[in-house]
């Protein structure tokens, strides 16, 4: 299970640390999410105002999975959707921020149904699994005291900025070394297929099947935030929605991936931002956290983990101390998000396999009257 077996099947640690060849998201790809990221921050730096720039930047960190594509509309179409996903996550998080056990239930709630409504089509699939990791995301920034309209605006700006580099620099150095990415076939079905085709999943436990493991995760980690509120467990949900993906695995090797790269990610973090960091050396080790961050993407999770986790810990931070108690307390949230997900996961395919063994039974049983 854990090492080399059935042949040339790795097992899950060999997967976990597997290095893959893609040719996706070279040097141009690293140097524009550097550039994209670090450009905001300097500029706010320079007016006086660190935290907006870090809120920018972490706009610039959401737009990261937009890639170019050979046609123009659909590279407009995937801009405009983050945009609007965008905007509509900082408006929600802000009206559901500081309500305390309220907060937690409504959160609770979008995420279900949003993952409910994504089943509808892919592109719709794609567009909800971003909202639910803003909701959490742009939820912390919110419960931090900033004013939704600036956090939407802001948000919006650094992803706008980061897709406009990112593209520009991938046709500029279209041969140095990135693979072209092609657009995904378009859907022929039309908008009363996908709808009767979406009720009909909904009629089935597989259909809720998504939603519902969300639901089961992000429960207990309402209630571990609502007991402990000192204790930075909105981790937990981000730990929650960025593991718990809407294929269904009893044991994804994700999950190792990110509890590996998470340890390795905080004690990073320790050693680089302990106490205040100015502003020149926040922005220098943000710039190379974002180069590693979309080059290890395509080739590593665990790699790509570890340098994505002190990445958001230092945004999220808006520049203010980082204790070592805040590590830790990042570090225990994240194991306990991996270990609900993992439960979900499990649970869930006990359950399916077990309806499934009851339908088969009820049919064989119908055939014998």
């Amino acid at each position: 299970m854990w090492g080399k077996h059935d042949g040339n099947r790795p097992g899950h640690l060999a997967s976990a640390f597997h290095w893959s060849a893609d040719g996706r998201d070279g040097w141009p790809a690293s140097l524009a999410a550097g550039i994209g990221t670090t450009f905001p921050i300097l500029l706010a730096a320079s007016l006086g105002q660190l935290q907006l720039g870090l809120v920018a930047a972490l706009g610039a960190l959401m737009a990261g999975s937009v890639r170019a594509t050979p046609a123009a509309t659909r590279e407009h179409s995937d801009l405009a959707s983050v945009l609007a996903v965008i905007v509509i996550a900082a408006a929600a998080s802000v009206a559901i921020a500081g309500h305390g056990g309220w907060t937690d239930a409504a959160l609770v709630l979008l995420a279900a149904s949003t993952a409910l409504i994504g089943g509808y089509s892919q592109p719709l699939a794609v567009a909800t699994g971003r909202f639910i990791i803003l909701l959490v995301l742009t939820l912390s920034i919110a419960e931090g005291g900033h004013s939704g309209a600036s956090v939407a605006a802001l948000l919006g700006a650094g992803a706008l900025w980061t897709m406009l580099v990112t593209q520009s620099f991938e046709r500029l150095f279209a041969d140095a070394g990135a693979a072209p990415v092609a657009a995904a076939p378009a859907s022929t079905a039309t908008a009363a297929q996908k709808f009767r085709r979406w009720r009909r999943s909904i009629a089935q436990l597989s259909g809720w099947q998504f939603a519902l493991r969300l639901t089961v995760c992000l429960l207990p980690a309402g209630i571990l935030r609502w007991f402990w509120p000192g204790h930075h467990l909105i981790w937990i949900a981000l730990t929650v929605v960025l593991l718990c993906r809407r294929p269904l695995e009893v044991s994804p090797v994700p999950v190792t991936q990110r509890m590996i790269g998470a340890l390795l990610g905080v004690a990073a973090t320790g050693l680089l931002a302990y106490g205040s960091l100015p502003a020149l050396p926040l922005t220098v080790i943000l710039a190379v956290l974002a180069g590693l961050a979309a080059w290890f993407r395509p080739r590593n999770y665990l790699a790509y983990t570890a340098s994505m986790t002190p990445l958001i810990i230092l945004l999220l931070d808006m520049g203010r101390p980082i204790e070592p108690a805040i590590l830790v307390d990042r570090l225990v949230a994240t194991a306990i998000g991996a270990g609900l997900v993992l439960a979900a996961n499990h649970l869930m395919t006990m359950f399916l396999r077990a309806t499934a063994r009851a339908s088969d039974r009820y049919a064989c049983e119908v055939l014998r009257l």
